[in-house]
């Protein structure tokens, strides 16, 4: 396969498309109210969950740059899951309404980097609060944790 080489409002539009298809098909499997998704496969019977990574990793878009793009989202859902082992569908409905909302303020005329930039110090602001709330707990506590 050649390389292909894409930029501007074509990479942007692509990865718009890609957005809205994860957020209508991992977002509506989160949480316990969430709905069960079919997945076909290329061998077997298809398979029926509300593994937000499964549905994640089953997105095949049949446009390549599409398809690169929905490889992309499962890239970051798979680190979340090596890293933490939960909150996939999480990320994954966090990165597609990032995209989508970051898009409509370069529509509106907004600097790429300064929102790239507004980005991180939220994540900043949100990390620190986060770290704020932690406390330590003894592993008598964490017993009673896992026996809930």
């Amino acid at each position: 396969m050649t390389n292909v080489v894409v930029s501007g409002e074509q990479l942007q539009e692509a990865f718009r498309e890609v957005a809205a298809i994860v957020d209508s098909t991992v977002a509506i499997t989160a949480g316990p109210r969430g709905k069960t998704v079919g997945i076909n496969k290329p061998y077997g019977a298809p398979e029926i969950t509300k593994d937000g990574y499964k549905v994640m990793k089953g997105i095949k878009p049949e446009k390549p740059l599409n398809a690169v793009i929905a490889s992309i989202f499962a890239q970051s859902c798979s680190q979340c899951n090596d890293k933490v082992g939960d909150g996939t569908t999480t990320c994954s409905i966090l990165t597609s309404n990032m995209i989508m909302e970051a898009s409509k303020s370069i529509a509106a005329g907004n600097d790429r980097v300064g929102i790239k930039n507004g980005i991180q110090k939220a994540k900043d602001v949100i990390l620190k609060e986060i770290a704020s709330m932690s406390r330590t707990i003894s592993l008598e506590k964490i017993d009673e944790v896992a026996q809930v």
